[in-house]
């Protein structure tokens, strides 16, 4: 669900971008015969989403930039 108006993306774009990008990796829901599968992989993409996927503003994972920010 977006927040922001229909046809303004613009409004929230670290939203709208999280969306698209976990859409176009997490790939067809209907791969999935039960719910708590569905659940699984949605927690187990959050997790790698937050974790260790590269972040193009970032040039890294969200950890190694804590990291590197802490350091």
């Amino acid at each position: 669900m977006s927040y922001s108006n229909p046809g303004s993306p613009w409004q929230n774009g670290y939203q709208e971008s999280f969306y698209g990008h976990f859409q176009l990796e997490f790939g067809d829901l209907s791969r999935f015969e039960h719910e708590g599968e569905l659940f699984e992989a949605i927690a187990k993409q959050l997790y790698y989403y937050n974790t260790k996927r590269i972040h193009t503003a970032l040039k890294t994972n969200p950890v190694q930039f804590r990291r590197n920010y802490v350091s």
